[in-house]
């Protein structure tokens, strides 16, 4: 008797979208840790975080995930994967979700109207985080796809026009030290 073993393969369309939301997870971690240092606004939004919350952004069944923990007022970025017991897991429920997500076709707040995220923990920091999200995501997005993805895109004071500019500039050193966390 011959055994038929089939062994499914994803395809490529789907790794390359896990691997374009992988990449953009690593980047959204490295862009939180440094918008939670210099932005007031999201200074003032981490105030109302437990101290040592740890945070972590993942695609079920088996995507990518980063971890992050909020520390001496900021998030600091933990790297790739589920570190220190995280006390709330956001999840997307699919590599596609993720991907609209984070790739700008969809604001986060959008994805959690439309049911495409989970929150495991706390309802309240959940909902507190995905407002800092949202926050971020205006830092890492250009100004065009924040017209298309939020009702009113934010209006940026000078200061944060700059810190934008910075972060813009200072990416790819940013994102290559944080790759490999």
């Amino acid at each position: 008797m011959e055994k038929n073993e089939s062994v499914h393969k994803p395809s490529l369309a789907y790794r390359l979208k896990k691997a374009v939301v992988g990449t953009a997870l690593i980047a959204f971690g490295a862009t939180f840790e440094k918008v939670s240092k210099k932005d007031e606004v999201i200074i003032e939004e981490l105030k109302d975080w437990e101290e040592g919350l740890v945070l972590s952004l993942g695609v079920l069944p088996f995507g990518p995930a980063i971890s992050m923990k909020k520390k001496d007022g900021y998030v600091k970025y933990l790297g790739r994967g589920y570190k220190e017991d995280p006390s709330l897991k956001i999840l997307f429920k699919n590599v596609d979700s993720a991907f609209l997500a984070f790739t700008g076709q969809m604001g986060n707040h959008t994805a959690f109207a439309q049911h495409r995220a989970l929150v495991h923990g706390s309802l309240i920091d959940g909902i507190k985080a995905n407002r800092v999200m949202g926050l971020v995501q205006t830092y890492l997005l250009p100004g065009i796809v924040l017209n298309k993805i939020f009702k009113r895109p934010p209006k940026y004071t000078f200061k944060q026009l700059l810190l934008k500019g910075y972060l813009y500039l200072t990416f790819p050193i940013t994102f290559s030290m944080n790759m490999w966390k």
